[in-house]
């Protein structure tokens, strides 16, 4: 269950600042060379953990620049999710399954558990469908 985004601003977890549309463009071409650059790899069962962790990465860094833009700093990966869920800048079904991710890789990272190759190729096609969607959201808001 994902706390609204008051939650994370009432906790400190998220600071309100002067909107950072040159970090936001950094943070959106960054998500953007990452994506590119784990499409040209191939994966083998020893680096798909590694790779996951990139995916997500990838996602996380797009999703914060739509923050940025706004003028807030999370520090919190949920109250990312808890940002994109208030503004509905993605379906509830997208962000569930970008949660699930942020556990995936917080266990991989965390705790060691290996990602299948399985699930890294889910999450690069997920990643392939919801960066175009970010991206439109991210040039709605900058212009």
């Amino acid at each position: 269950m994902i706390k609204p985004f008051q939650y994370f601003i009432s906790e400190n977890l998220v600071k309100k600042s002067l909107p950072n549309t040159s970090m936001a463009k950094s943070l959106l071409q960054k998500a953007e060379i990452r994506l590119s650059r784990i499409s040209k790899n191939e994966m083998n069962e020893e680096e798909s953990s590694i790779i996951f962790e990139e995916v997500y990465e990838c996602l996380r860094e797009a999703s914060q620049a739509l923050l940025e833009l706004k003028g807030y700093k999370p520090y919190l990966h949920e109250a990312i999710l808890s940002f994109l869920k208030e503004e509905k800048y993605l379906s509830e079904a997208t962000l569930n399954t970008l949660d699930n991710y942020r556990i995936i890789r917080n266990n991989s990272v965390y705790k060691a558990e290996r990602v299948s190759i399985s699930k890294c190729v889910e999450a690069i096609e997920f990643t392939k469908k919801v960066l175009p969607k970010i991206k439109i959201k991210f040039e709605e808001l900058i212009t």
